[in-house]
């Protein structure tokens, strides 16, 4: 199967076409003990001009708070007091795999690494991008800037200023993985990775010989500095849109992030997006994958700064960044939607951006390296932890967020994003529903759960993951685990083999199936397939481990996998939608799938010994949806392909499952 990676940035407002606890303070006085030495120690970025703008660094005092349509009740990263310590990412090496990298820019040249770069298009190591896609030219110049622009008095101070900074035009080289995951000398040198990219439109197969993933490499990660691992930072995806599923849309992703089956690995975290209102980004994909949520924003598409609210109030600010040099190639253009892209803002009576060297972002694109920023800023507090210590320490240091928002209805909606979609009609209803709906012959279920705290004490969702990070509290952890070298996690997670769970099937029983022969103690049921409602599709026992993920995987032939979603409960009672259905494997009529796998962190530090149950939530397939999809460079509206109808003769589907144990 050949899968395209997407980078997971977002242009300006094409998606009109798709939809008929406080930030940190001012610099103040420099603290008594300051790590950091030279003309800009332990001071925050206000010494940037184009600070202001960075109200991920800096809410409190952001230019936008002039903006109450767009801006307010929001947080920010609390990176400053940490600035203020003097962790800045100094001693840590970031490596930008992405469309390439243009580390001549002002703002990136003074932390650039050329021995920590390749272009696999020259075969050099200046990772200039390639200019012939416009659109994906830039992208990874701003998603370095986010990360490690100087802190020189030019332009965006980047959220470790300090780090050492890589790139790779990734995205013209997929298919050197091994290379750009650690495994060239170059890449070998990198603690962070940041992955602002994805794929997740495919029904991949994991761990399976039909993968197409770049598993192996993603797991050599482990290997890296010098055993502790190193960290890979990955975006969750910008398919919450419009139109994307149909009836479905604007109320649950209609693209799950688990599709990309490098979410799936533990040591892989994946991040989520928030916009200035403090809720997630109206595109950032939900699952029960996401780890964490960084800061993207929204369009930015209106106003002189991206300020404006647009037609449906919707839109504004997002993530100020370094650009590719010059007003002819980035983002920022003579050409472009607002005064500051196009080169023609000035305050004080100064232009801020004459040579188009500074521009803005959006996407999960631009909320990943704000986390991988903050994942640097640790790293030179304590460059001792693991992989796995990092996870913990952003799990342990995330915040909250719009903690009642499955309660809320959505903009082009008439229903609460937690309401009961009926499993007849495929619609949504205005009833809030929760984990006690998911249940065996349920014809209506939640279309998402919220926050939940699992029997560990964490909180998550399928939209925020843990939450936002707090990085004066992840550092202050960070220290203690430096002070109490005990507290490091070294060791790696453990991975069984998937067992199988249930084969449900009609006239093709297990004996007559080659591929399923061995089914060991797995539900065997015959008859016809379970759509319309909610089925348990049987238990299996946890061992005495505590929980890092669990993962169900599946197989099936005439089985309507859009019309088909999964959801779980463990021995504690915690229950986690891992798919939902009516999703956009129903457009195209899917129904021929071989170990897909599904992923869910929801269940994090539970303990794993009692029954599990795992639930199949099946919608009616014989209800068509009607999409938007983009055909000759226009958005029109089709219908869905047919799916395998409710009494089709002749199906197979085997679940198996697994408990990735800490």
């Amino acid at each position: 199967m050949n899968i395209k990676t997407m980078r997971f940035g977002l242009l300006p407002l094409i998606a009109t076409l798709l939809a008929a606890c406080g930030g940190s303070g001012s610099d103040g006085d420099k603290p008594v003990a300051c790590v950091e030495t030279g003309a800009y120690a332990c001071k925050t970025g206000a010494t940037e001009p184009l600070y202001t703008f960075q109200w991920a660094q800096n809410y409190e005092d952001s230019y936008f708070k002039a903006f109450p349509d767009t801006f307010g009740d929001g947080i920010d990263l609390n990176v400053e007091p940490v600035h203020k310590q003097g962790y800045k990412g100094q001693g840590v090496n970031v490596l930008v795999l992405d469309s390439g990298v243009d580390l001549h820019n002002e703002d990136l040249s003074p932390n650039a690494d050329f021995s920590m770069s390749w272009n696999f298009l020259t075969k050099t190591d200046d990772p200039y991008p390639d200019l012939s896609d416009p659109d994906d030219a830039p992208h990874g110049t701003v998603v370095a800037g986010i990360i490690a622009a100087a802190q020189n008095e030019k332009g965006v101070m980047g959220i470790a200023p300090l780090a050492n900074l890589g790139g790779a035009n990734f995205l013209d080289g997929q298919d050197q993985a091994a290379a750009a995951y650690g495994g060239a000398s170059w890449s070998s040198k990198a603690h962070v990775f940041n992955a602002s990219y994805g794929g997740d439109t495919e029904a991949s197969s994991y761990e399976s010989d039909l993968e197409p993933g770049d598993t192996a490499a993603l797991r050599g990660l482990k290997k890296l500095r010098d055993g502790k691992g190193a960290l890979f930072i990955k975006a969750a995806g910008n398919s919450f849109e419009h139109g994307a599923c149909g009836q479905a849309a604007p109320y649950y992703d209609c693209t799950n992030p688990a599709n990309d089956t490098g979410t799936l690995e533990s040591n892989i975290i994946t991040v989520a997006a928030l916009n200035a209102k403090g809720s997630a980004s109206s595109y950032s994909s939900a699952g029960s994958v996401v780890w964490i949520t960084g800061m993207g924003g929204e369009y930015g598409s209106e106003g002189i700064y991206g300020e404006g609210a647009g037609e449906d109030g919707t839109d504004g600010p997002t993530i100020f960044s370094t650009d590719i040099r010059g007003c002819i190639h980035g983002y920022s253009n003579t050409g472009a939607n607002t005064p500051f892209q196009r080169g023609q803002t000035e305050r004080d009576g100064k232009p801020d951006n004459a040579d188009c060297d500074y521009t803005y972002m959006n996407g999960t694109s631009a909320a990943t390296p704000t986390i991988s920023g903050v994942v640097a800023v640790v790293l030179s507090a304590n460059p001792d932890l693991t992989w796995r210590d990092m996870r913990d320490i952003l799990l342990a240091s995330a915040r909250k967020v719009d903690a009642d928002y499955i309660r809320h209805i959505p903009v082009g909606g008439e229903m609460p994003f937690g309401g009961l979609m009926d499993l007849n009609t495929n619609l949504p209803t205005e009833t809030v529903g929760g984990p006690a709906d998911i249940h065996d012959g349920a014809t209506a279920i939640p279309m998402d759960l919220g926050w939940q705290k699992n029997s560990a004490g964490h909180e998550h969702s399928n939209w925020y993951g843990f939450g936002v990070p707090d990085t004066e509290k992840a550092v202050s952890i960070a220290l203690e685990y430096k002070k109490n070298p005990s507290l490091s996690r070294s060791g790696d997670v453990l991975v069984p083999e998937f067992s199988p769970l249930a084969y449900w099937h009609e006239n093709h029983p297990p004996e007559d199936e080659e591929d399923y022969e061995d089914l060991g103690d797995a539900n065997v049921r015959s008859g016809a397939f379970p759509y319309k409602r909610v089925t348990s599709l049987g238990t299996f026992k946890g061992d005495a481990q505590t929980v890092d993920q669990l993962q169900v995987r599946l197989s099936g032939d005439n089985v309507c996998l859009g019309s088909l979603g999964i959801a779980a409960k463990s021995p504690s009672g915690t229950v986690s939608l891992l798919k939902l259905p009516n999703d956009h494997f129903k457009v195209d009529g899917l129904n021929e799938f071989a170990d897909y796998a599904l992923g869910s962190f929801a269940f994090y530090g539970e303990p794993a010994q009692g029954d599990w149950e795992i639930f199949a939530i099946a919608g009616n397939p014989d209800i068509p949806i009607y999409v938007y999809k983009r055909i000759d460079g226009e958005y029109k509206l089709v219908e869905s392909a047919p799916c395998p109808s409710a009494d089709a003769d002749g199906f197979r589907m085997l679940a198996e499952t697994r408990i990735i144990a800490q």
